[in-house]
């Protein structure tokens, strides 16, 4: 249960997420699947949808880190009731932890607009897995059980870099008079081969029906 609230808004981030990368539009299904994936990569990859894919896709990853440090806050938790209460009376008060993370979690995609903005997913996401990460380090430290606190550490660790790196990666792409890059170009030339292979593909498929 205290994973729930992640898992539901990441479902929806991943929808978002797919949306975003194959620019879903009302209509599109009934042309078939396979020509709107095809038509989407042949789009132009401007600058704004290239910062927009890689937001949402790293709030997916912060919403993982948030679900998972959701779980060990509520076995800290758990742990820690069950010395001093029965197990009822633990059921209660888990319930009503995993139905505030849940009910301040909506809060937060709401006032900070990631839940009419896709752009802003990434910030919200952040603040609601650096705040679980705080909470899980202020109740373990008066915590009767201790937990391994490596392990929340490196998944916020883990997440930071990736993002730093993606963010970085993106600016790079975005600047004017940069020098060339041999594995950029290289990986280019790949993905335009590979994109016209898959629209050659399609056109003798066309021509088949058509026969």
């Amino acid at each position: 249960m205290s994973t729930a609230p992640a898992a539901w808004w990441g479902l929806r981030c991943a929808f978002t997420f797919l949306a975003e990368l194959l620019r879903i539009r009302p209509g599109m299904g009934h042309e078939g699947w396979a020509a709107a994936i095809v038509g989407s990569v042949s789009q132009n990859w401007d600058v704004e949808r290239r910062f927009r894919v890689t937001e949402v896709a790293l709030a997916i990853m912060w919403c993982c880190a948030s679900a998972y440090l959701s779980y060990f806050f509520a076995d800290c938790m758990m742990s820690r009731w069950l010395l001093n209460y029965t197990p009822p009376a633990v059921v209660i008060r888990l319930l009503t932890t995993n139905g505030l993370i849940a009910y301040m979690t909506s809060w937060v995609l709401y006032l900070s607009g990631a839940s009419s903005d896709p752009r802003l997913l990434l910030p919200a996401w952040i603040s609601i897995t650096t705040t679980l990460t705080f909470l899980y380090h202020a109740t373990q430290n008066h915590a009767t059980i201790k937990r391994e606190t490596a392990a929340s550490l490196l998944v916020v660790s883990v997440a930071s870099f990736v993002s730093m790196s993606s963010l970085l990666l993106q600016l790079h792409l975005t600047r004017e008079n940069e020098p060339e890059v041999p594995l950029f170009v290289l990986t280019r030339k790949i993905w335009d081969f590979a994109v016209a292979v898959v629209q050659r593909m399609r056109v003798a498929n066309d021509h088949v029906g058509e026969l």
